[in-house]
């Protein structure tokens, strides 16, 4: 398995979610309602998650970095 696949997955997914952010704090000097309100909190929880599947996926990818490394040494 390789890990650069999931780091670039892992970017990518970075990516959007900080573009999801950035165009509902641009919206947010036009709206000012509760319904945005809303969904500026919901926007800021799926950050919160995004960062953990973020730091999982950095451990996900060192641990196969680490297992490849180890299985190449026992060749």
């Amino acid at each position: 398995m390789n890990s650069a696949l999931i780091r670039k997955d892992v970017e990518s997914f970075q990516a959007s979610v900080k573009k999801l952010s950035d165009g509902v704090a641009k919206a947010s000097s036009l709206w000012n309602d509760p319904q945005f309100s809303a969904l500026s909190a919901a926007v800021g929880k799926i950050a919160g998650f995004s960062k953990d599947l973020i730091v999982n996926g950095d451990r996900c990818c060192a641990s196969i970095d680490r297992f490849a490394k180890i299985s190449e040494e026992r060749v």
